[in-house]
């Protein structure tokens, strides 16, 4: 959840870099302002990758072992923590989201299926097929979807479904929606995947109707053919890019009150966008150095000695400053262990960042298996408080030793040396 959480934040001030960027350049062009949100929705997707992917050597703190001994609760049950509530939220509400989408993909995969497909002229080389399952054009991948009653409309008007069609396959934005959408799905807290995936979308249709109004020439007459079509929209799930919904005003509006269409940007000028916002990529996705100054503080290294923080120790080698949960082991305890008088080992390495915060944490081992002694070590880790002195990214390897005793240790006592 901390590198999800941190990937969002960087996202979002990658976000704002580039409306910044769009809005000091004065850019309106759709197919440019389209590229760069491309790019920040890529960038975005792939940022818990370039968090995670150790950017500088990694330094293992030399192993510890912790033996904490919480004291024998015989029918208490291990403490969940709000690490695990919100852990258990987050992958509800991403599991619903995703549910639903592949869902609405699974329907639509099977309409295209079942789709008939059309080899007439007018289709110009596209995969062009017929249902009577949809209500207004749309596109799905590679493929458009016409409803059953394309038969009966003039020619201006398929030849301006088709434009617009073709622009969508062209440029690819039913598969750009996709991953907007499932950018959604896994980072919903996120208000800025939210609205990315509209406003990719929308400037997915503002291309695809300039490529249209290009062909029919009039710019009132396309406008009344989305209009009719917006009668009859479904809400879209996502999985389609289809021709017109019922939220078509701003479309409406920018048809009429433009007198040219802005043509398709060249790889040229992609390349140039995709350029000037790659060094914000890099900037959000590298991580900031530690600072050199602050207030000195005496340390706690998890062997328990005190160690100065101006000690060459101390300035080598990252360390624990507050145990956190590791000092309350028995409310992570696992509670089936527990009942059964079971005592367990986990070998942990914690990922800090540069700030000396835990961004990941990976169990090396663990003794029993499959009796939650990693988990419980890994959510309790999260809660301790480090230091880390290096100034870049760094793992941190420990033990923690899961031991019952039925005696009532005093608190001094209840932390042992190797």
């Amino acid at each position: 959840m901390t590198l999800l959480a941190e990937a969002a934040a960087r996202s979002l001030a990658l976000g704002v870099i580039a409306a910044l960027g769009l809005a000091l350049t004065r850019t309106r062009s759709a197919h440019v302002r389209k590229t760069v949100w491309t790019t920040v929705l890529c960038a975005s997707l792939l940022m818990p990758l370039l968090i995670y992917s150790p950017l500088g050597p990694t330094i293992p703190a030399p192993s510890v072992l912790l033996t904490l001994r919480p004291s024998v609760v015989p029918q208490g049950h291990a403490g969940f923590g709000w690490l695990g509530v919100v852990t258990s939220l987050y992958w509800i509400v991403a599991a619903t989201l995703a549910f639903r989408y592949a869902m609405g993909l699974v329907r639509m995969w099977a309409i295209r299926r079942k789709a008939l497909p059309l080899s007439d002229t007018w289709t110009a080389g596209l995969d062009v097929r017929e249902t009577n399952r949809i209500g207004v054009p749309a596109t799905f991948g590679s493929s458009v979807l016409l409803p059953a009653d394309f038969a009966t409309w003039s020619d201006r008007k398929r030849d301006a479904v088709i434009a617009h069609e073709r622009s969508h396959v062209v440029e690819r934005d039913c598969y750009l929606l996709w991953l907007a959408r499932l950018y959604t799905c896994l980072f919903w807290f996120n208000p800025l995947a939210w609205w990315m995936q509209r406003e990719v979308a929308a400037l997915a249709e503002a291309t695809s109707d300039d490529a249209a109004v290009g062909i029919v020439g009039d710019r009132p007459a396309y406008a009344e053919i989305l209009l009719e079509f917006a009668n009859c929209a479904r809400a879209a799930n996502g999985a389609v890019a289809p021709m017109a919904t019922s939220r078509v005003g701003h479309r409406i509006e920018r048809i009429i009150s433009q007198t040219t269409s802005s043509a398709a940007a060249t790889a040229k000028r992609r390349l140039i966008a995709i350029a000037a916002l790659l060094p914000a990529v890099i900037f959000v996705a590298l991580p900031l150095r530690g600072s050199t100054g602050g207030t000195a503080r005496a340390d706690v290294p998890a062997s328990g000695a005190p160690v100065n923080a101006s000690s060459p120790q101390a300035d080598q080698t990252p360390r624990i400053t507050n145990y956190g949960g590791l000092a309350e082991l028995s409310k992570y305890y696992p509670a089936e262990a527990r009942h059964r008088g079971i005592e367990g080992i986990v070998d942990l390495a914690v990922t800090l960042d540069p700030q000396g915060r835990a961004t990941d944490t990976l169990v090396l081992s663990e003794d029993p298996p499959d009796m939650g002694f990693g988990a419980a070590a890994s959510a309790a880790a999260h809660t301790v408080e480090y230091s880390n002195p290096t100034g870049h990214r760094v793992q941190f390897t420990f033990r923690v030793k899961f031991a019952l005793d039925n005696t009532h240790t005093p608190p001094a006592d209840r932390t042992s040396q190797p």
